[in-house]
């Protein structure tokens, strides 16, 4: 039986009814995880992040290709709790590189086996960084040694300080991000006194700097590149 507070909750995206189906009813049998919404789109995508408490989403390359990939940065910046994986059959290290600069946790062939599916959600949601490209010997590498460290973008803030991060650098004030996270503004101001001293930095203007390079904030200028 699943323990409630143990269960991975997965958000699934794919164009094909049918692989969605057969995807989910694969991760239900797996310990621990559970599929929470199913998406066809770009847009459902985004709703459904948003709205269902997801712990890692498993997107089809497809889903988010007719963006350019500029939709993972928004994903990211709009839910910076969630770790993506993104399925595919192209791995072209160029490609693969693009994903994680945009906001990737990992890749996963599609000729990956059952297994490799289970451990790419795993790792995911423990944070790790990884490739899998089903190219012998199958198996599963650091996602540094493969597109560099400079593409990787380590968060050290947890989800909550993340969330709060993003807030302030979108101009919202402590009640405001209080109001919207339901909590106090006591809890929003010692999340930012902590946020600060682990990132070093000591004025507003800072955090919006740090929110930028960690991937939680995009300026309109980046907004309209990724279009």
């Amino acid at each position: 039986m699943k323990r409630s507070e143990d269960i991975i909750r997965i958000l699934l995206a794919d164009e094909h009814r049918l692989v969605r189906s057969a995807i989910s009813s694969l991760i239900e049998t797996f310990d621990n995880m559970s599929v929470v919404a199913e998406v066809e789109s770009e847009d459902q995508l985004m709703k459904a992040a948003a709205h269902d408490n997801v712990n890692v989403a498993l997107i089809d390359a497809a889903v988010i290709s007719s963006n350019g990939l500029g939709s993972l940065s928004q994903l990211r910046s709009a839910c910076p709790g969630i770790r993506v994986v993104v399925l595919s059959t192209y791995s072209s290290d160029s490609f693969i590189r693009r994903l994680f600069v945009e906001g990737a946790y990992g890749f996963l062939h599609k000729n990956a086996g059952v297994n490799a599916l289970e451990m790419a959600i795993q790792k995911a949601a423990r944070g790790e960084r990884f490739v899998f490209t089903a190219m012998e010997p199958e198996e599963f590498v650091d996602a540094a040694s493969v597109v560099g460290a400079a593409a990787i973008q380590e968060n050290p803030l947890t989800t909550r300080q993340s969330e709060v991060l993003t807030l302030v650098a979108s101009g919202f004030r402590s009640k405001a991000i209080a109001d919207q996270l339901n909590v106090s503004i006591k809890t929003v101001e010692t999340h930012r006194a902590d946020i600060m001293r682990r990132l070093g930095v000591r004025h507003t203007a800072g955090l919006v700097h740090e929110a930028i390079r960690l991937g939680l904030f995009m300026t309109p200028q980046d907004t309209d590149e990724t279009r």
